[in-house]
């Protein structure tokens, strides 16, 4: 098995471990961490080595960290301590992947998630718990599809936006960069850049910084 390594000790983080014991393959070898009084410790009987700014002696992981903006900075802090990383795939035996569906490295599918054919999941994404990605859909780099969510076919999500638990999108809308559509929420027309929006049908509620937590 190919030793990795992980990069957060948060709720996501034990999904994380989960799917990757589940693949079989490969070996968490040690688990950095923020999270503080967690150094030393363990987590589902995994050793936390220390801060993410201090992990050496592996050149293979993957970052479990469930908000996006923290999982972009970390991915982007680890990229300067070692350009030569390598972020491996986290997907879990039971998830459904259709024909000619592209995941990008980083990305964590989550069990009972269906990805239908010639979809494209960008780095560093999570499909979460019985998502449903549409046919020739595009999601960008550091987003997320909560639990329960549904995206219709040929739908373009932007980078480092989340369609939360529950939502629906319906089919060939774009929902831009940075932006958060809440929970139980239906979107019937396309959604800007940084923005919080919502309801039946979403409508715009906010702006929201590219940084703020969304949970």
């Amino acid at each position: 098995m190919k030793k990795v390594i992980l990069f957060g000790s948060r709720g996501h983080a034990k999904t994380v471990i989960d799917i990757l014991e589940k693949q079989n393959l490969y070996q968490i070898i040690g688990i950095f961490t923020d999270k503080a009084g967690m150094i030393g410790t363990e987590l589902m009987g995994y050793p936390i080595l220390g801060k993410i700014a201090d992990f050496h002696g592996s050149n293979k992981g993957i970052v479990a960290l469930g908000d996006n903006y923290a999982r972009y900075s970390a991915v982007n802090r680890i990229l300067q301590i070692n350009p030569a990383f390598q972020f491996i795939k986290a997907i879990h035996p039971s998830a459904v992947i259709g024909r000619n569906v592209e995941i990008s490295l980083g990305t964590v599918i989550v069990g009972g998630v269906v990805i239908n054919p010639f979809a494209k999941i960008g780095m560093h994404c999570i499909i979460n718990t019985k998502a449903s990605v549409g046919h020739d859909v595009k999601i960008g780099d550091y987003s997320t599809i909560a639990p329960g969510a549904t995206i219709a076919g040929n739908t373009t999500i932007g980078t480092l936006s989340t369609i939360a638990m529950g939502a629906n999108v319906i089919h060939k809308l774009k929902i831009g960069n940075g932006t958060v559509i809440g929970a139980g929420s239906t979107v019937i027309r396309d959604i800007p850049d940084g923005v919080l929006a919502y309801g039946l049908p979403a409508k715009v509620i906010r702006s929201r910084p590219i940084d703020e937590r969304y949970y």
